[in-house]
């Protein structure tokens, strides 16, 4: 890859970012389709956001993924977003156009493709615990809400904030049971648990160097399945126990090359290469790419 003075710059914005697969993903795509792009990682200080999002502009920069803890707090500093980021709450896609940024929620999708290809999932009718309260859990609800979900427990360390989440929600799918409930109230979670037939972790616990979220899975029916939006490592422990319980579960990976991919197609306005896309996060992963 040649960085030259007419180069476009794309770039993930978060705290932490050094675990990010976004950069290895999207400059093979740029380099797959011989475009002059390249894509960096920023690690983001909370007291940075706003000079950060002003940069995007002052800087020039194309292109923006915004990963946690940013993807609630960095709709104030956008010019407009689209309809599906607007309901969700949160952003993790934004798009430079001549200095207007426009924010977008591909995780939506991408959770949506995920849970089907990796686990057979059809949110019609299922009932499921989510376990967390931030932005990637608003994706995960937008997405469920949508496509017929009937039950909903929001689970989260802190209990105003997932009530607070479950209210707000309530309001634009009235027809969708939601509630929140507090991570350490042990007779709620196990009701939520014993009536889901999917958990999904939208928290960032499990992830390289934290502690996986402690929940009791063989509450869970026999015929649930997990899912778990972080993907390194590609197993997380929550994943490793839930298949040494027998259920089925996975990790984020597809869901990461899935939004990666709108995202792509977003920006670049062509279609991405999601098997080259694949094959490089997969290579990451297992240590191979040099």
């Amino acid at each position: 890859m040649k960085v030259k003075a007419t180069t476009k710059v794309y770039a993930i914005i978060g705290h932490p970012v050094s675990h990010s697969l976004s950069p290895v993903m999207h400059n093979a795509a740029f380099e797959s389709l011989s475009l002059d792009c390249v894509y960096v990682a920023f690690d983001i200080q909370p007291r940075d956001l706003e000079p950060a999002a002003r940069a995007i502009r002052a800087f020039g920069i194309s292109g923006v993924n915004v990963t946690i803890p940013y993807k609630e707090s960095i709709l104030f500093f956008l010019d407009e977003v689209s309809q599906e980021a607007a309901l969700t709450g949160a952003v993790n896609t934004i798009k430079n156009e001549e200095g207007k940024l426009v924010g977008y929620n591909t995780d939506v999708a991408g959770f949506l493709r995920a849970i089907e290809e990796d686990l057979g999932v059809n949110p019609k009718g299922i009932s499921l615990v989510l376990i967390g309260a931030g932005g990637a859990a608003r994706a995960v609800l937008s997405g469920m809400c949508m496509k017929g979900a009937t039950r909903i427990y929001i689970a989260n360390r802190t209990l105003d904030k997932a009530k607070k989440l479950a209210s707000e929600f309530k309001k634009a799918f009235k027809d969708v049971f939601i509630e929140g409930i507090s991570l350490y109230d042990k007779n709620g979670l196990e009701e939520a648990l014993s009536k889901s037939t999917l958990l999904v972790n939208s928290t960032s616990a499990g992830m390289k160097g934290t502690a996986s979220p402690q929940i009791p899975l063989e509450l869970l029916p026999k015929d649930a399945v997990i899912y778990d939006l972080i993907y390194t490592p590609r197993e997380t422990e929550l994943v490793k126990r839930a298949k040494q319980l027998g259920y089925r579960a996975a990790g984020g990976l597809n869901m990461l090359l899935y939004q990666g991919a709108e995202s792509f197609e977003i920006w670049t306005g062509k279609r991405a290469p999601i098997e080259v896309m694949r094959e490089v996060i997969e290579k990451e992963l297992s240590g191979t790419t040099q």
